[in-house]
């Protein structure tokens, strides 16, 4: 077995780039993670200890949470009251609120900006509402699309790297989808959504394309502009998904649960890291955002956000998608034809009592975003970027016997280097001796999951082989990590890192090179098809 630099946490002597992240950014770098709200309820069980996810969701902030109980909730009142004191006050600022994400967004007088649901597949599906093409059940879908004339239902393009939620709700609706494929470079194909899009098959009929500004999975970034462009020279909407909160090497690791395969380097990343800017109106604009903020630093309970030109909604002269209180001037008791329903459509996609709390903290989300700045959030992240790059790509292990598939391997900007360097030793450390490890995890044949055996780590190996204290040192009454709290209070991150790994070592030293456990194939499980350890 080679020897493993992932016993400890190198820090080699800063670059130049990283030096530039220094000074007033690190500063605010620090301040970010320190009021970054993390416990271990975050976290799941791992040989090494515990693991946590920064992908899928933000993390919520000390201070944004501190501003709500102490600045809001206080005066807290539904702002289809505003003849009190606290409803005023709340309606004022939801409104402020409003306005500062507008003019984040680059919004101009003919969009609107709707909050719906928790996040971007809710905000898709209010678009389809809104433009009429919802279908309430398959069966009535069938039966409604036959009704429709050929020029009255819409055409949606979308790309060939869409998320689930992006792609399956259009299929769902009235509208006819074409989804494009890649090009030689692994990008949207721009020549085939021209040709797609002259075509006599879809002539005179409504268009659009909702396109996904960056893969969820490799992080590979659209050229938003130049298809927003293209969209428009054919007469065709252009609506985008932002959702995707991805900084990918734009490589895939896949060591003990990954193989390693050669593409270029890169950043790429969607919605939380770069400036969105609607530029309504123009050739390059966007006529629809759709945003998920609660991925944003700060975002965890913020609600779907939907900016889209005015256009694009068809149901000025009927009722709006959701009928209920605050959409309405004026209800007859018996006569749903002279019911008045308000005619701004913020008002009248705003049924019932609206996410007040959430909104504010989509715009403080947002907030964060602004004041950190787009060009340290690039900085930060190219610099872990080309540091990650050439450390892993000299490790020799981790590329075979294992099953194949692939991790994202996501760095935050806000990510200490201590941080950093340690996620990058336990990949090395990984490839060198995860397949020691087998051993204490359980694979379940049917849904393919891999779930650790704590007790054979909390008995056998720490108490026993490693002489470590026991569990109830370690962990405290409640499951607490006292431990971890010693070396963070006495030591701080490297320290703390450090222990981790060294532990992980003496673990996997204890471990047989190769395990000997028998492994049954459960019956209709064709073993030619187990291409990894078990």
């Amino acid at each position: 077995m080679p020897s493993v630099q992932a016993a400890t946490v190198p820090m080699a002597k800063a670059s130049a780039a990283e030096e530039d992240t220094k000074g007033m950014a690190a500063t605010l770098l620090s301040l970010l993670r320190a009021a970054t709200l993390e416990e271990s309820a975050a976290a799941a069980a791992t040989a090494a200890g515990d693991e946590e996810e920064k992908t899928a969701s933000g993390r919520s902030l000390r201070y944004i949470e501190d501003y709500l109980v102490n600045e809001v909730l206080p005066f807290y009142g539904n702002t289809h009251t505003e003849d009190s004191h606290v409803g005023s006050k709340t309606t004022r600022l939801v409104h402020k609120a409003s306005r500062y994400v507008k003019r984040c967004m680059g919004t101009g007088a003919g969009d609107a900006l709707i909050f719906c649901g928790a996040g971007t597949t809710a905000a898709i599906k209010r678009l389809q509402e809104v433009m009429g093409v919802a279908s309430p059940s398959a069966e009535l879908r069938e039966r409604l699309a036959a009704q429709l004339r050929t020029e009255e239902r819409w055409v949606v393009f979308v790309g060939p790297y869409e998320h689930h939620s992006n792609l399956l709700s259009w299929r769902r609706s009235l509208a006819d989808v074409v989804e494009i494929g890649v090009d030689d470079d692994g990008l949207v194909d721009v020549a085939a959504l021209r040709r797609a899009l002259a075509s006599p098959e879809f002539a005179n009929r409504p268009m659009l394309g909702s396109f996904s500004a960056c893969s969820n999975v490799t992080g590979v970034m659209t050229d938003t502009r130049q298809l927003a462009t293209v969209l428009h020279e054919h007469g065709a909407f252009a609506c985008f998904d932002f959702a995707a909160r991805t900084l990918v090497l734009k490589r895939n690791f896949i060591i003990t649960v990954i193989l390693l395969y050669e593409t270029i380097p890169n950043v790429f990343r969607s919605g939380p890291y770069v400036k969105i800017d609607m530029k309504s109106g123009e050739m390059d604009g966007y006529d629809a955002v759709f945003l998920s903020p609660h991925k944003f630093v700060g975002g965890p309970g913020t609600p779907g956000i939907l900016l889209m030109n005015k256009a694009l909604y068809r149901l000025s002269s009927q009722p709006p998608s959701t009928c209920g209180g605050g959409t309405v001037a004026y209800v007859n008791g018996f006569s749903e034809k002279d019911t008045i329903y308000y005619d701004d459509i913020e008002e009248r996609e705003d049924a019932g009592t609206p996410p007040i709390l959430q909104k504010i903290r989509a715009s403080l989300a947002l907030w964060v975003k602004e004041y950190i700045g787009y060009d340290t959030m690039s900085l930060r992240e190219r610099v872990y970027s080309e540091m990650a790059m050439e450390r892993l790509v000299s490790n020799p292990n981790g590329y075979s016997g294992l099953k194949p598939g692939w991790t994202r391997l996501s760095f935050s900007y806000y990510l200490s280097k201590e941080e950093f360097k340690f996620v990058l030793a336990a990949i090395e450390f990984i490839a060198s001796y995860g397949h020691r490890f087998l051993s204490l995890y359980k694979f379940d044949w049917i849904t393919g999951d891999w779930t650790f055996r704590k007790q054979a780590i909390k008995y056998r190996i720490m108490t026993e082989e490693l002489a470590l204290p026991t569990a109830l040192d370690l962990l405290g009454e409640h499951g607490e990590s006292k431990l971890a709290d010693k070396l963070e209070k006495k030591y701080g991150e490297y320290h703390r890192f450090e222990s981790y790994l060294e532990s992980a070592k003496k673990i996997a030293l204890s471990l047989p090179a190769i395990s000997h456990q028998a492994v049954t194939i459960p019956t209709g499980v064709d073993p030619d098809l187990v291409l990894f350890h078990i």
